[in-house]
């Protein structure tokens, strides 16, 4: 039997915020064509770039509100939430306990919570730690307890949900099921633990950004016209426009954008060919370094 959730104020919420960010985008990529390229320029790109993860997380979590619900059968409660799913016998759920008996709220909580939205895990002192897949308040949830891990859901109709769990318990299992999470295989993939990438990674990122950061600062005192080449003589055998500085960070995005890709392609079957190619774009982003100082020295 299929209980559902209310999805509409955690989908009108998120939708909100996306909102927010993409006008907040908008207004960027405003100023930024319309103002001269400088400091500011770089911290509205910047603003913009944030953004873009947040916007996928929050897509992402709308998807999951979207694809919410619970299962009931005489062997087990699934909860469904987006790509994820998760098994509880329903002869291991020891206690089912309303939220609103708890003394204190959840703490250490990790995960996105806003009005309409709570999905993620965190501690209830009379639950333990528990995993949340809910569309309303902690206060208005119901919390499944079982050996090792608690639930917090929210299905509209809470009562005739317990009742339905409590009948089935009575009429009992026709089949062991195992308690379980169920979910993508790329959810388990190693790199989403290995510091060692993350640092690659980001090193060579942070290195790219703060050579666009370098020009945008540099670029309001530079000349119209400016060398772009020397002869082995050291004299100017080439020039071009001030903006023909943003070449060699251009270069060194797309040089890191086309090894982290590759990285993490050859990640799984190769690690050690993953970290040159994350070593090697980090060197890219040095190398351009001291070709961006050496071309602002004019």
């Amino acid at each position: 039997m299929e209980w559902i959730t209310d999805k509409r104020t955690g989908a009108q919420t998120g939708l909100l915020f996306i909102f927010g960010l993409v006008v907040l985008d908008f207004v960027c990529l405003i100023v930024m064509t319309t103002q001269p390229i400088g400091p500011l320029t770089f911290f509205m790109g910047l603003l913009i770039l944030a953004s873009l993860p947040v916007i996928a997380v929050l897509a992402y979590q709308l998807y999951g509100l979207s694809r919410s619900g619970y299962d009931v059968d005489r062997n087990a409660v699934t909860i469904q939430w987006g790509a994820i799913r998760q098994i509880v016998p329903v002869e291991s759920i020891q206690r089912i306990m309303l939220a609103t008996e708890l003394e204190y709220g959840v703490s250490r909580f990790r995960g996105w919570r806003w009005p309409g939205l709570m999905q993620g895990h965190g501690e209830l002192p009379e639950a333990g730690l528990t995993l949340f897949y809910a569309s309303t308040a902690l206060q208005n949830q119901i919390i499944l307890i079982t050996p090792t891990l608690s639930y917090a859901i929210s299905p509209v109709d809470a009562a005739g949900f317990i009742e339905s769990i409590k009948a089935r318990y009575e009429l009992g299992p026709t089949q062991a099921i195992e308690q379980t999470t169920m979910h993508p295989a790329f959810y388990d993939w190693p790199l989403w633990s290995d510091r060692v990438a993350h640092g690659l990674v980001i090193a060579g990122a942070t290195l790219c950004i703060l050579l666009f950061g370098l020009v945008a600062f540099r670029f309001p005192d530079l000349p119209d016209v400016i060398p772009l080449h020397y002869n082995i003589a050291g004299l100017v055998d080439r020039r071009g426009a001030a903006t023909q500085a943003f070449v060699l960070p251009l270069i060194g995005l797309l040089a890191l954008g086309a090894n982290t890709l590759l990285g993490g392609l050859f990640y799984r079957r190769e690690q050690i060919a993953a970290y040159l190619l994350w070593g090697g774009a980090i060197i890219v982003q040095l190398l351009l370094w001291i070709g961006t100082v050496n071309l602002l020295k004019i």
